[in-house]
């Protein structure tokens, strides 16, 4: 993926793992309405969907992000990105990112 969509990774995962739309909301307590929103980027979930996506896949929430879609870009071009898509976010959950964001730099560092 050039860009990262969190609908189109999900939706790479369930052909992944033959899943329809209602078997993972079903799974992940949400509506099937409510993933193909999702999908089609209609809509952007809360960290806690993702939380919930991600380890039905046994995926932590890093390699569920990870696409190496910045491996090919500049990094101004990467931190534009996850400003852009923080800026969706409200203040809680912008919160919850950073200090996710802390959590993997850290374990990349190995001060975990």
């Amino acid at each position: 993926m050039s860009n990262y969509s969190i609908g189109n990774r999900i939706r790479e995962l369930r052909a992944k793992y033959k899943l329809s739309q209602e078997e993972l909301a079903l799974r992940a307590d949400i509506t099937p309405a409510y993933l193909g929103q999702i999908e089609r980027d209609e809509r952007n979930p809360t960290i806690k969907v993702i939380e919930k996506i991600a380890d039905i896949f046994a995926l932590s929430l890093s390699q569920f992000f990870d696409d190496n879609s910045c491996s090919n870009v500049s990094n101004d071009g990467c931190i534009g990105r996850i400003v852009s898509e923080m800026n969706r976010l409200s203040a809680s959950e912008k919160a919850r990112m950073a200090d996710l964001i802390r959590e993997i730099i850290d374990f990349k560092k190995g001060d975990r």
